[in-house]
């Protein structure tokens, strides 16, 4: 779809319309150099910047253009609610040097910090029963977002609610399950907008493709991709893929099933099947020619950070069943449009990939075999 404008900003012609107005008010040319030439020369940019700012006004009424708090406006209308930060998980260990004669109560929300920045606090109560030395229990970041995640065991050792005759704390597992949301960010309001492009799928009850799309997507926000589909009369299989290319754990895969397969979601005839993508891994071999003068750049451009080849297995990994297509990666070398200097291989020979389709329950993932050689020629 071509961009939409609801005012047309030109600014050459502003600028004529400023200083044909001035020139008509003034009732004679005004030349280089004249301060009322310059005044109006001054305005152009205050109008262009008005003008702008009208324009995005008016386009952020479209699903398209919309962003932050705008676009939740738009959401509310399917409610279609922005997803929130999640807390990161742990479990924490709650020691005595000396065990007592009577049980502890470890009361829920009891907090530890690794660093007194980041809080965790207990999930639930617990009881450290008398004559042993600890218990384990599950807890929770204070505030979600994926900052929280990371933290290995024995990080969070500082108790910050003291309890009687509790001499320590620590996690025993590493911090994992944070998640920022659909935060307000270019990369928030693009996943969020997406949700609310499906979600008029989701009032059906017939049980259509989109609608379980929807329904997963809101399962978990790292959640990027989503197939679903009825390989025999009866049976929904869903098959959902997380950003960056991630393949989903069971713990996400069962937050899908929870979120498609609730009683008012579900048609009562529908079996939903919820299943990790199946991986088909490939090698990069390549070669490619460039001339002496431009050998640094196209070197740069095709093996550098954020280059050819590091783009291509960004594209190829992170959507379901995105054929394995050695021309992307051809197309990709031999025209860097991206780069600040856009100069890209005179020819490619690709031996690795090879072209293979994938089908919807698939996703290609690079082996990290790569063999990347190149040779000067003349042009």
């Amino acid at each position: 779809m071509p961009d939409v404008n609801f005012i047309n900003i030109n600014a050459d012609e502003l600028y004529r319309q400023i200083m044909e107005e001035l020139e008509n008010g003034v009732g004679e040319p005004l030349y280089p150099g004249d301060e009322r030439r310059i005044f109006g020369e001054a305005l152009v940019p205050v109008f262009l910047a008005i003008l702008s700012s009208a324009n995005d006004a008016a386009r952020q009424k479209m699903l398209k253009y919309a962003r932050g708090t705008v676009l939740d406006a738009l959401g509310e209308r399917t409610n279609t609610k922005r997803l929130e930060a999640q807390p990161a998980k742990t479990i924490l260990r709650f020691i005595v040097s000396t065990p007592q004669p009577t049980n502890i109560i470890i009361p829920k929300w009891t907090k530890a910090t690794p660093d007194a920045n980041i809080y965790f606090a207990t999930d639930e109560e617990a009881v450290l029963k008398a004559g042993t030395y600890s218990v384990d229990v599950p807890a929770s970041s204070v505030t979600g977002g994926a900052f929280n995640n990371g933290y290995t065991p024995d990080t969070i050792t500082t108790l910050v609610d003291l309890i009687p005759f509790i001499s320590g704390v620590t996690n025993i597992v590493t911090t994992y399950g944070g998640d920022d949301g659909e935060p307000y960010t270019e990369e928030g309001d693009d996943h969020y907008r997406e949700r609310i492009r499906l979600a008029s799928s989701k009032f059906s009850v017939a049980g259509p493709r989109k609608a379980y799309i929807y329904w997963a997507k809101t399962a978990d926000p790292e959640i990027e991709d989503v197939e679903a589909f009825s390989p025999s009369p009866g049976v929904v299989k869903v098959v959902p893929l997380l950003k960056g290319g991630e393949i989903p754990d069971e713990t996400v895969l069962e937050k899908v099933v929870a979120a498609t397969s609730a009683s008012d979601i579900r048609p009562l005839t529908d079996q939903v099947i919820v299943e990790a993508p199946t991986i088909e891994y490939y090698d990069i071999e390549v070669k490619y020619y460039t001339t002496a003068g431009d050998e640094g750049v196209v070197i740069n451009n095709i093996e550098g950070s954020g280059g050819a080849i590091e783009r291509y297995i960004q594209w190829q990994d992170t959507a379901l069943g995105r054929d394995i297509n050695p021309d992307q990666l051809r197309r990709l070398m031999l025209s860097p449009t991206w780069a600040e200097v856009p100069t890209g291989a005179l020819r490619v020979d690709i031996t690795k990939p090879v072209f293979t389709p994938l089908d919807k329950t698939q996703v290609a993932r690079f082996s990290g075999n790569i063999a990347v050689t190149h040779e000067v020629v003349e042009e």
